[in-house]
Formats: structure tokens, C-alpha cells, sequence
């Protein structure tokens, strides 16, 4: 669990700064790292920020020990109501008007030789609300 608030925090603040260099591989793994940080750089080019926090909800639904890698899958209602994508130049929220704000993110967490978690997938289901 830790590793999932650490990887929503990290991209958050990440987001809100506009900073596509952030260091997130402390948090973040293949095949989820390289996404995450393609998200960042075209929010860059394109001049967008994000203002704010969203409220995260994550519950741990399974976690298998059986084998190694160890995995965990993490269930999340996210809400990005008090957290929204604006123009840098602006400071508008370039939100599309019905986009939903409350929806289903899951995650696969892995235990890493290291000893840490980090998240590799990372699917946000913005058509199931939550």
C-alpha cells in the first residue's frame, strides 16, 4: 500500500510542478515507468499543469505470496474534483466538460529483489465509476 501512496504522490507533485524528469523509479517500475513518464512530457509540450490534490481511497484486493515475484493488486477510488489540468500560461482548466471525476484506478504492485514494492501497471477506468 505504501507503494502505491508513495507512486500517487510522486506523480502528483510531479504533475502539479510540470516536471517530466521527476525521479519516480523509487516508486514506479516497467512496464508502468515509461507511461507515467510519456504522460508528464505531453502535459509538458502541450503547457499544462495540474492544480491541486486528489482524494485517493486504495484498498489492497489480493496479494500473492505463493511465488516470487511477490504481487499485490491494488483497488483505488480516485476523485479528481479539487484536482484539475490547467493551462501554465492561463492558469484555465482545460477539464473536458463530463469527464468523469470519481473513477476505479487498479494497480499491480511487485516485491523487487531490493526489498521495495513499486507499482508496474497502472490502469485508470474512468467509465467505472466508484
Amino acid at each position: 500500500m505504501a507503494a502505491y501512496r508513495n507512486y500517487v504522490r510522486a506523480y502528483v507533485t510531479a504533475s502539479n510542478k510540470g516536471d517530466y524528469n521527476a525521479k519516480l523509479d523509487r516508486f514506479v517500475a516497467d512496464p508502468a515507468l515509461p507511461t507515467v513518464r510519456q504522460d508528464l512530457l505531453i502535459k509538458f509540450q502541450q503547457g499544462l499543469i495540474t492544480e491541486g490534490e486528489p482524494s485517493s481511497t486504495p484498498a489492497v484486493r489480493s496479494v500473492d505470496t505463493s511465488r516470487r515475484p511477490f504481487t499485490a493488486e491494488i483497488e483505488d477510488c480516485f476523485d479528481t474534483g479539487t484536482w484539475d489540468v490547467v493551462s501554465k500560461k492561463t492558469g484555465r482548466s482545460v477539464r473536458t466538460e463530463g469527464q468523469a471525476t470519481r473513477y476505479v484506478v487498479t494497480a499491480k504492485a511487485e516485491l523487487f529483489d531490493d526489498g521495495q514494492w513499486r507499482i508496474r501497471e497502472v490502469n485508470a477506468q474512468r467509465e467505472r465509476p466508484c
